[in-house]
């Protein structure tokens, strides 16, 4: 009789363990997964204070579905200008150099490769994905620098 309610109390404790896993990952799905169907498109320049010496990166993109070709070639129309980047950057005299495009790059590239953002910093996890063109028309565009 013992051994069947150790055997019913761990098959409980078992079942509530694998429920409780299932919730988490559904509840808190990882960076990765969650960003698995978007991709960054727009632009990017590259800036040098007077001296010449320091770079700064300057970003203005939207985040999109990764099989809409159009709603990215709209994002990087839409984001074709420096626009307006930081005072702290216009004060200090930045030359900005030639646009560079942004089409398709995921988020791991965009946030740590050309943001060198350390781990856990995805400047990514802000944005809102404009699921088609209507929405990339709309929506307020992501800016960001990096020095």
């Amino acid at each position: 009789m013992r051994i069947t309610r150790v055997k019913r109390r761990t098959a409980k404790l078992a079942a509530a363990a694998v429920a409780a896993g299932a919730l988490f990952a559904i509840a808190v799905p990882g960076t990765a997964e969650a960003q698995s169907g978007s991709r960054i498109c727009g632009n990017y320049w590259k800036g040098y204070y007077n001296n010449g010496q320091q770079e700064v990166l300057w970003s203005r993109v939207i985040e999109v579905p990764k099989s809409d070709g159009i709603a990215c070639q709209r994002a990087m129309d839409r984001t074709d200008k420096v626009g307006n980047p930081p005072s702290e950057l216009t004060r200090l005299g930045v030359t900005w150099g030639a646009r560079q495009r942004l089409q398709n790059v995921t988020c791991e590239w965009y946030s740590q490769d050309l943001f060198n953002a350390k781990y856990g910093d995805d400047v990514c996890l802000s944005m809102q994905r404009a699921d088609n063109t209507f929405q990339v028309n709309g929506r307020t565009i992501s800016q960001y620098w990096y020095k």
